[in-house]
């Protein structure tokens, strides 16, 4: 599984090379566009809603540091 969106911009045949992001809920994987129906390979809402089983904010980065993220001081293991 690939840390970036595959599928193609709908009209252009682009890839669409977004974060991929996975629904903490229902397992689905996808990217999340700012306008719906953008890409092939669309799963989220600009507003973090999954499109198969419609829960928001529950979804995870897949690969964060593929893509430039670096960990926070809340996940670095150190107690405070």
């Amino acid at each position: 599984m690939s840390a970036r969106c595959e599928g193609t911009r709908i009209g252009f045949k682009l890839l669409c090379n977004g974060t991929q992001y996975k629904c903490l809920a229902c397992g689905t994987v996808g990217c999340k566009q700012n306008k719906p129906g953008v890409c092939s390979s669309q799963n989220f809402s600009s507003l973090n809603a999954c499109a198969k089983c419609g829960v928001s904010g529950q979804m995870d980065m897949l690969a964060p540091e593929a893509v430039g993220f670096r960990q926070t001081l809340m996940h670095d293991g150190v107690d405070a």
